[in-house]
């Protein structure tokens, strides 16, 4: 009878409390909501959520609905959240409320892309950006293309994704008294416009964003925009090679970040590190994001080369159980990585040999199980091991050597011709006049050498053909049969083996000056367009061409 009397008072004091909230405005019963979620107040946020949506429904006011439908998403099971997403826009999608139905899809879009579902994230964040244009609401405008941006910046578009920052940011700082009217969304911007020049090889303009920002939020008292501008500052440092200041900013703030922030931090840290030949402190920093990596599971790019790095240090010391661990969890992150990230172009995919790594975790699994049986069959698998390494190293070696002699003994090597029109059976929906005419600029700009300049890009090359960038692209993809950047690459490695052939005082130079010279950012990214046009690294080809003048 105890039992029966207490939930019948419960039972009284949940009705009174509802009744509480029949004088509350629905503008309350939304504060009361969002308290309640971040208070983790669940019997509360319940409540609060359901009479708000009963009210709602009984008022037939269908934006207190679509809001209502909103409270009850909790960003954990996608198929429970996108039910109430579609509820969201099937309520408001021929209705007048000015930030409807774009948000219901803006939602949506969030969602697949918290779930690693880029295309389908795209396909709502394009159409979300028609509702905002149509409805004229310029801060969903800004944020439907930042989403658009970043999935472009995912697939490697960077180059496309920092227009869309550029003029997002140039309509912020042109709003009247932007620094306190539009604050959040100019600290954001001001971030991601950062970062994009990161990628895009411009980490200059990104410390001059980000300083600006930076006091901006200091002004602002904005603790944790603040310490995001710090990151992005340091990062730009880091690619400037300004490591004193990077390394600084990075060790004084990594105690404000936290999970994947804190792992790129760490990164960093050990890069600069490793540049510096401090390989214990490098080792540190990588043991360190494998322990926030273990915790939270969310796998990066750069796992792969920390994990890499990991296994090789764990086979000098002779560790045979981390180097299991370290192929375990470098396959695991290679797995997911090639999962969510299946449309990235190549140049986004990762340049470690991974079959490799599947294969030595069974031969290491294989000597695991033998050491503890016999002595006698470790020595055997590793004999075998052996051979396969000597005959691997010796093929390799011969397939170098016959790269090479294909090299040397060509006297000049022929790069791709402009032909002077489209192949049969192609159309590009483009007049011959103009394709004639972009063919004939671009058979100019190869004989002129105009790839060797730096700063060219699609963008650029096309206003100086006086044509539109869809325009250059489509007909370098369909008469060269290789995109953009890959036609630069091309030209630039072909044009840098002829001159080092017929000069020999490109042979004093160093591979940051040959990169310098023949239109590359960096040695690395010389001496990667190198190897993928010839299978032989630059250092191997200058050496061999040095022992013929001695």
């Amino acid at each position: 009878m105890i039992f029966i009397y207490t939930g019948i008072c419960q039972e009284n004091d949940l009705t009174i409390f509802q009744d509480s909230l029949q004088n509350k405005t629905f503008e309350q019963l939304n504060t009361l909501t969002d308290k309640a979620f971040q208070n983790k107040k669940t019997t509360l946020l319940s409540i609060y959520r359901d009479y708000h949506l009963k009210k709602a429904k009984k008022e037939h006011n269908n934006l207190e609905i679509a809001r209502a439908y909103y409270s009850f998403i909790g960003w954990e099971n996608i198929e429970h959240d996108l039910k109430y997403s579609d509820s969201i826009i099937g309520i408001t999608k021929n209705s007048q409320y000015k930030s409807y139905p774009t948000t219901g899809y803006l939602i949506k879009a969030r969602l697949y892309y918290f779930n690693s579902d880029f295309n389908k994230a795209l396909d709502n964040y394009i159409i979300a950006n028609e509702w905002a244009d149509i409805k004229q609401d310029k801060p969903l405008q800004i944020e439907t293309t930042q989403g658009i941006a970043a999935i472009k910046n995912i697939w490697g578009l960077h180059e496309e994704a920092l227009d869309i920052y550029k003029s997002n940011y140039a309509d912020i700082i042109n709003t009247p008294n932007y620094t306190n009217t539009v604050y959040d969304d100019y600290i954001l911007l001001a971030n991601d416009l950062s970062l994009s020049y990161i990628r895009n090889n411009k980490p200059d303009s990104a410390l001059v964003i980000a300083e600006k920002a930076m006091k901006q939020a200091k002004l602002h008292k904005d603790d944790l925009g603040y310490y995001d501008l710090v990151k992005v500052h340091a990062t730009a440092n880091y690619y400037l090679k300004k490591y004193p200041q990077a390394i600084d900013s990075l060790l004084k703030f990594s105690s404000k970040y936290s999970d994947l922030v804190l792992s790129d931090s760490y990164y960093m840290i050990a890069k600069i590190h490793q540049y510096q030949n401090r390989k214990a402190l490098t080792i540190n920093y990588f043991e360190k994001i494998d322990s926030i990596h273990s915790i939270i599971n969310d796998a990066f790019p750069e796992l792969k080369e920390v994990y890499n790095e990991l296994f090789k240090y764990a086979g000098e010391k002779g560790n045979r159980e981390k180097q299991l661990y370290y192929i375990n969890q470098l396959i695991a992150v290679d797995s997911i990585l090639d999962l969510n990230y299946k449309n990235v172009n190549d140049k986004m995919r990762s340049d470690y040999d991974i079959p490799k790594f599947k294969k030595e975790k069974t031969a290491l699994n294989r000597r695991l199980d033998i050491k503890k049986k016999q002595l006698l069959y470790i020595i055997v698998i590793s004999a075998i091991v052996l051979i396969a390494l000597i005959f691997y190293g010796y093929r390799r070696q011969r397939i170098l050597k016959e790269r090479l002699q294909k090299l040397l003994h060509t006297d000049v090597i022929e790069d791709f011709v402009v032909k002077p029109s489209v192949p049969e059976n192609t159309s590009l929906g483009i007049s011959e006049h103009i394709v004639d005419d972009i063919l004939e600029k671009l058979k100019n700009f190869e004989k002129s050498q105009g790839y060797l300049s730096k700063e060219i890009t699609l963008n650029s090359l096309a206003k100086e053909f006086n044509t539109n960038s869809s325009y250059l692209s489509s007909i370098i993809n369909q008469v060269k049969q290789i995109n953009f950047s890959s036609y630069l690459k091309d030209l630039r490695i072909t044009n840098a083996i002829n001159d080092i052939k017929l000069n020999k005082q490109y042979l004093k130079y160093s591979i940051n000056g040959l990169a310098d010279e023949f239109g590359f950012l960096t040695a690395e990214s010389f001496s990667k367009a190198f190897r993928d046009k010839t299978g032989i690294k630059p250092s191997y080809f200058l050496d061999e061409l040095r022992k013929g003048i001695k």
